[in-house]
C-alpha cells in the first residue's frame, strides 16, 4: 500500500497544495513551517482523524468553512476527506461511503514524539494509542466503542441528575454509602435517601442494556490483541535490545467483573449505590489501562529512558506484522520527528522496521536521514 499524491485545501496551514510521493518521503524545514501537518492529513485520510486535534475547527485554515484533503493510491484508488467543523465526510471514486466503509482502506502506523511517553503518560493517552490501531483492525472495534461511550454519557446524566437528601449530610452520607460493602443494596432502606430504586432501574436500565452488550465485546478484542502482540512484542525487543529481558502487556481494570453481558449486569446491580454516589459509571473500557511490564516490572517505574525507547521500537514493528497479517498488506509508515530522540542503533533498528513500507518522516536536520537505506525524496518545506 502506497500514497502516490496527496492535494491539501485550507488544511491547517496550506490553502492550495498538491504532492506527488515515492516511496520513502522526508519533509524537512525549520520548526513551525508545516511538516508534521502533512502527516498529519494523512493519518486523516487513513483513520478519519488526526492524532493530536480536539476538534474540526483546529483542522481548517483561518476562516474558511471547511478543509479537504484528497489522495490517489496506487491501486488507482481515489480518497477523499471533507471536514467541516462539526463533521465530516468520505468519498472513494467520488461515491460516498461511511467512515466504517473507510476503515482500513489506508493503513497506517504513527510514531511521533508524544508516544515517547505512552508509558509514564495518562491511561487515556494509551486508550487513544491502541484504540487508534484496533479500529483498523477490526470494523466491530470502533462500532462498539462508539455505542459505549454514548450509552455511558447517558447514564452518566442519569446519575447526576439523582439527588438526595442525604447529599447535604456530609460525612454521615459517605458512612452510608460505604455500607454497600457489608450490604447488598435491598438491605439499605433507599426510601430513607428520597430516591426511588424503581425509578432508577426504569431511567438506568437500557443504558446498563448497552453496556453489558458492548463492554465484554471491547474488552475480549483488546485482549485478543494483546495475546497476539505479546509474542511478537518480546521477540522484536530482543532483536532491538540484544538480551533477552521479558516484556509484556496487561490490560488491567480497577473493578472486579466478569466479561459477559450477565456479568456486567450483576457488577452494576451489585455496585448500583456507588455509582450513585460517584454520579458515574464506574465500569467501562475508559477506566480500562494498557500496562507494560518490563523484567516482571512496571515499564514506567523500572526502565530507563533507553529502554523505553527499545520498546516503543518493538512495539511499532509488532503492530507492522499484525496489520500486515490481518490486512494482507503493508501499513504506511508516518514518522514525525522521532529521529532526533533516538541514538544510531536505534535509527537503524526503525530502518529496519520500515523495510517493506512506503515511509513518510519529518525532520528538521538533513544528517537525520543523510544515511537512510534506499532512495529518498527530499521535500523541503519553506
Amino acid at each position: 500500500m502506497s500514497l502516490k499524491n496527496l492535494s491539501l485545501y485550507d488544511f491547517r496551514n496550506y490553502t492550495d497544495r498538491h504532492f506527488e510521493f515515492d516511496e520513502k518521503v522526508v519533509f524537512y524545514g525549520q520548526n513551525g513551517r508545516g511538516k508534521t501537518n502533512i502527516l498529519e492529513s494523512i493519518s486523516v485520510l487513513s483513520v478519519g482523524k488526526s492524532w493530536r486535534e480536539t476538534s474540526g475547527k483546529d483542522l481548517i485554515l483561518n476562516e474558511a468553512e471547511s478543509a479537504m484533503i484528497r489522495g490517489k493510491m496506487n491501486d488507482e484508488n481515489h480518497y477523499q476527506v471533507q471536514i467541516q467543523p462539526r463533521s465530516r465526510s468520505f468519498t472513494k471514486n467520488e461515491k460516498k461511503i461511511s467512515l466504517k466503509q473507510h476503515f482500513g482502506q489506508i493503513p497506517t502506523l504513527l510514531f511521533a514524539p508524544e508516544h515517547l511517553g505512552l508509558f509514564s503518560g495518562t491511561k487515556s493517552g494509551r486508550q487513544r494509542y491502541f484504540d487508534r490501531f484496533l479500529a483498523q483492525t477490526s470494523h466491530s472495534y470502533r462500532d462498539n466503542l462508539m455505542r459505549c461511550e454514548r450509552a455511558r454519557k447517558q447514564k452518566n446524566a442519569i446519575l447526576k441528575s439523582i439527588t438526595s437528601p442525604l447529599e447535604k449530610g456530609g460525612h454521615e452520607h459517605e458512612k452510608l454509602f460505604s455500607m454497600q460493602s457489608e450490604r447488598t443494596g435491598d438491605d439499605i432502606d433507599h426510601a430513607s435517601r428520597g430516591i426511588s430504586r424503581t425509578n432508577i432501574n426504569v431511567q438506568l436500565h437500557p443504558w446498563n442494556e448497552i453496556l453489558a452488550q458492548t463492554i465484554p465485546l471491547i474488552w475480549n478484542e483488546r485482549q485478543d490483541f494483546i495475546q497476539k502482540l505479546n509474542p511478537i512484542l518480546q521477540t522484536e525487543l530482543n532483536k532491538i535490545s540484544g538480551n533477552s529481558d521479558s516484556i509484556n502487556m496487561k490490560l488491567e481494570s480497577p473493578e472486579e467483573f466478569e466479561p459477559t453481558s450477565e456479568g456486567i449486569l450483576d457488577y452494576f446491580e451489585k455496585n448500583e449505590w456507588r455509582e450513585i454516589a460517584a454520579k458515574r459509571s464506574l465500569l467501562g473500557p475508559q477506566r480500562d489501562d494498557f500496562v507494560f511490564y518490563l523484567r516482571d516490572k512496571p515499564i514506567s517505574s523500572s526502565a530507563s529512558r533507553g529502554e523505553e525507547r527499545s520498546v516503543l521500537l518493538a512495539l511499532l514493528s509488532a503492530k507492522k506484522k499484525i496489520l500486515q497479517t490481518v490486512l494482507k498488506d503493508s501499513p504506511i509508515l508516518l514518522l514525525d520527528d522521532v529521529f532526533s530522540e533516538l541514538d544510531s542503533d536505534r535509527q537503524t533498528h526503525l530502518e529496519q522496521i520500515c523495510e517493506g513500507s512506503q515511509v513518510f518522516f519529518t525532520t528538521t536536520h538533513a544528517e537525520h536521514f543523510a544515511n537512510f537505506f534506499g532512495e529518498v525524496q527530499r521535500v523541503e518545506i519553506v
